[in-house]
């Protein structure tokens, strides 16, 4: 089995020279280096401002948390799209959640978004029924071992995660995915696993987000 430490200094190397927006980290993907959020997202609303059924967010009272000790925010596909967009980032293309979770640009990679790519019951929020692992929703951060070797974390459980495949139906309207599996699920997901079309992009169901972004031009 390659060593933990090793596969961090790979990864972290062939990203070191990646600056990326507060809350994201980089990853390698098929197309070059991008940024993802490290954490499911939490969406903070204004006292006045809640979040819309669907549609564009445009209050300055939301905002996106990509941070440990929050409970990540279920919504629909077109929100989490909207929201994405309205930050000056995209819904995470499916090709990049996927290379963000195995650690290698295209197919291929490590099985789980851990550092060994390995999965043992407990590690991430996903139940193992076997086992008699049924956890609960809990807030980012609670599987502490549930991370990537360049630092994503939750990838795998709590909840599934939309993910864009970049596709349309015959009208035109977007086809969507969901990775990642979620608490509630019977057991855990690869990487490669992908759901496309199982819902609308109206179904608000047990499923958060994260965005992914061009890295920042420093110079």
């Amino acid at each position: 089995m390659p060593d933990p430490f090793l596969l961090l200094l790979a990864a972290l190397s062939a990203c070191s020279s990646t600056t990326c927006p507060a809350g994201m980290v980089a990853a390698r993907g098929r197309s070059g280096a991008f940024c993802i959020h490290a954490w499911e997202l939490h969406v903070r609303h204004s006292s006045r401002q809640q979040a819309p059924d669907d549609g564009n967010p445009t209050s300055t009272g939301e905002l996106l948390l990509s941070r440990p000790g929050l409970i990540p925010t279920r919504l629909t596909w077109k929100q989490a799209s909207d929201y994405c967009a309205w930050a000056g980032f995209h819904l995470c293309t499916s090709a990049e959640w996927e290379d963000a979770c195995d650690g290698h640009p295209g197919p291929g990679g490590e099985d789980y978004p851990t550092v060994d790519g390995g999965y043992h019951t407990g590690q991430c929020g996903v139940s193992d029924y076997r086992e008699g692992f049924r956890p609960s929703l809990l807030p980012t951060g609670s599987y502490p071992q549930c991370h990537t070797a360049t630092g994503i974390y939750d990838m795998l459980g709590n909840l599934w995660e939309w993910a864009d495949p970049q596709i349309t139906d015959e009208d035109g309207t977007p086809i969507i995915d969901k990775r990642g599996a979620a608490h509630y699920s019977g057991s855990p997901a690869t990487c490669a696993f992908n759901s496309p079309g199982s819902h609308s992009i109206h179904f608000k169901g047990t499923i958060g987000f994260r965005c992914c972004s061009d890295p920042l031009d420093t110079h």
